[in-house]
């Protein structure tokens, strides 16, 4: 069975060249570290911007906390665009030039979220319901990337792996099969 996760809703209005590359002038020093860093609160306005210029304004967004200002380093933010299906982007520093970082965002699901979003793709898949599912951990929105599920409908549980197929922009393809 596959499946689009709820990144999907954010359509084709949101490319990867348009949107998975941004920087930040202006960026705040982190007190904590001395460091250049972006504000959470500065990298929640600016990705709010650009879902609304794409034609998508988030319900909420929330960044767990700053980007420092260092080449590698990341933070998650958490999107609800509507209804109850939210997805997570992870936000990575990519270049540091004087005061301006940017960064790159890829789509990712927490393992609240995956839970979620495995139990509606197999319900919807099989034309059950699925009482619950299980996730080991959250899924990152790379091809190939893997996730388990235990999946329990009608009082049986199966196991179920999910595998990214792709990434395009913002939007993550998985595929959800029984284990072997």
């Amino acid at each position: 069975m596959r499946a689009t996760t709820g990144l999907a809703r954010l359509g084709a209005g949101l490319t990867a060249a348009g949107f998975a590359a941004a920087a930040l002038s202006g960026c705040s020093l982190d007190v904590d570290t001395g460091g250049l860093a972006v504000s959470k609160t500065d990298l929640e306005k600016d990705i709010t911007q650009r879902l609304q210029k794409a034609g998508q304004k988030p319900q909420t967004l929330t960044c767990a906390e700053n980007l420092s200002g260092e080449v590698g380093k990341n933070t998650r933010c958490e999107v609800l665009l509507n209804g109850a299906d939210s997805f997570d982007l992870v936000v990575t520093a990519t270049k540091i030039d004087g005061e301006k970082i940017s960064y790159n965002m890829v789509p990712a699901a927490s393992k609240e979220q995956l839970d979620k979003l495995v139990a509606k793709t197999v319900s919807q898949s099989a034309g059950a319901a699925v009482d619950s599912a299980d996730c080991d951990g959250g899924l990152d929105g790379r091809p190939g990337a893997e996730a388990h599920c235990d999946v329990t409908a009608a009082g049986e549980t199966t196991r179920h792996t999910v595998t990214v197929t792709k990434v395009e922009g913002l939007m993550m393809y998985f595929h959800v099969q029984p284990a072997a």
